[in-house]
Formats: structure tokens, sequence, C-alpha cells
């Protein structure tokens, strides 16, 4: 939802100041997904916002669930006909559902054995369409009734999200923010290829939001070969950038590693990914 567009609306329709704040808690704390659901707001104002601002910028095109109901991935259609891919995830057997979001529509990173790499990038996502994933998700949990609330967030999804910085970081903004969606940061994550410009601002602008670093290869010679983007980040200096991260936040970094049946499992590559990380917690590299 962008909370700019509502208020627009709502001073365009010479509504008092409060009904802002009755417009945010029917989204952010009574977890509508529809103006029609906000029974606090007149029925003519919600029509109306829902004309000129609508709660999600985004719909559902399709959603597959597993057949122990505790993964369920959307099809999420945009406003230009674009799709991308959002994930709720329940990986323990408690009432905490995990949202896995896209930042971009195709990513053109280029990894071998990734299908969204396939695609191309076709375009960024707004920081709207970034978090009315998360919207979305809390949405189909209420209309569904299933148990449970949303309290970790991953970016992880399509696209490269430090190559759509600033949406991604407007979008974490909403998230963290106690007015909107209040997570906690240490329960937010984003996952880079290793852009490592992108984790250096990160460090500044996010220093309590997890970090991932989709590694897989830690040489490279085959690190070039299936992560492309190694050619421009490799792994030296991707090695120092997430040492001075280290230094800076105190905090720990997720290390992603898909395991390849021939290409990356050998026992040398083991070793190497062993002394790439041994490496990067040394202050003297």
């Amino acid at each position: 939802m962008d909370a700019t567009k509502v208020e627009k609306a709502l001073t365009a329709a010479g509504e008092p100041g409060f009904r802002l704040k009755q417009a945010l808690e029917a989204v952010y704390k009574g977890h509508v997904s529809a103006w029609a659901e906000a029974t606090t707001l007149p029925a003519a104002l919600r029509e109306r916002l829902e004309r000129e601002a609508p709660v999600l910028c985004l719909a559902s095109h399709r959603v597959l669930v597993s057949d122990d109901g505790r993964a369920h991935k959307a099809a999420l259609r945009l406003h230009d006909g674009c799709l991308v891919e959002s994930v709720l995830l329940k990986p323990k057997p408690v009432d905490d559902w995990s949202v896995c979001v896209s930042t971009q529509v195709g990513c053109a990173m280029a990894c071998t054995f990734c299908a969204t790499g396939l695609m191309g990038l076709r375009r960024n996502l707004t920081a709207e369409e970034i978090a009315d994933q998360v919207l979305f998700w809390r949405g189909y949990l209420k209309a569904r009734r299933l148990e449970g609330r949303v309290s970790n967030v991953v970016y992880m999804g399509m696209g490269e999200p430090f190559h759509n910085y600033a949406a991604v970081a407007a979008s974490l903004r909403d998230l963290l923010s106690p007015e909107r969606l209040g997570l906690s940061a240490r329960h937010v994550s984003v996952s880079t290829v290793g852009i490592v410009p992108g984790i250096e601002r990160f460090a500044e602008d996010f220093p309590t939001v997890n970090l991932a670093v989709s590694l897989h290869a830690a040489t490279d010679a085959l690190r070039e070969r299936i992560v492309p983007a190694n050619r421009a980040y490799d792994t030296a200096k991707l090695r120092a950038a997430l040492g001075a991260y280290l230094q800076k936040t105190g905090r720990k970094v997720f290390i992603e590693y898909v395991l390849l049946a021939g290409e990356n499992d050998r026992l040398k590559d083991a070793f190497a990914l062993a002394k790439f990380i041994r490496e990067t917690g040394r202050a003297d590299l």
C-alpha cells in the first residue's frame, strides 16, 4: 500500500486528519486486503479509496499449496501484467510464518542453476510492490483462517535486491516501522549474490537486518562459471566486503550454498568453502 497515495485521496475527499490513522490501522493492524473490509471507514469513502488508492497493488494469479499445508507459493500479477512469485512458509510447527519476497521481475545475474536467471531482467519492482507481497500473505492467512502470523521476511525471491537498492530500502523501512508492519529487524533477511557496493551500503543503512550471501562456490574459476557476477566482484573483493561488514555490524552473515552434483560438491570444494569462511572472519585479510 502506498500511504502517500492514500493520504492524497483522503485530502481530495475533504476527510478529516484522523481518517488516515484509521486507514493505516485497518491495513496494518486489521490485516484487510481491500478497503471494503475496513468497516471503520464510511462506505462511500471505502469505495473511493478502492478506486484511487487500493490496499494492494498486486493480485493473486495462482496459489499452490503443499500437501502438508506448510508451503504456499503464489504467482502475483502486477499492474502491467507481469508476474512475480512470492512464498509463504511455516518452517517449524509453530504459529510463526515466513514470507519470501521478490524484488525484480526476472533477474540479470544469470546464475546457471536458477530458473529466474534464465528469464533475464524485465524491470525492478517498486517499494510498494515488494512490501505488498507481505500484506498479501497477511490477508491470505486471515481470509483462510490459518493460525499464526507473519513474523519473518526474507528477500530471497526473484531478482537481486542490491540491483534495486532504493526500492528495497524503502520497503524495508515499511516492514520495520512500528507504525506500519512493525517487524523485528532480526527477523528480516536480505540475500545478495555478492554485489559489493550494496553490501557496503547495507551495512550503513540497515546494520541490524540480516545479510545472506548466495556463494555457491568459493573459488573464482568455478564461481565465475555458475555465478557470473563473480567477474565483477570476485571472491577476494567479496571476502573483504564481508569482513568489513562483520567488523562494522557485529552481526553474522548467512552463507547460501546450493549443492550441484559434479559441480561444487567435491571434497576440494568443501575445503575451499571452509577456507573462504575462515579467512572472511580474519581482520588482517
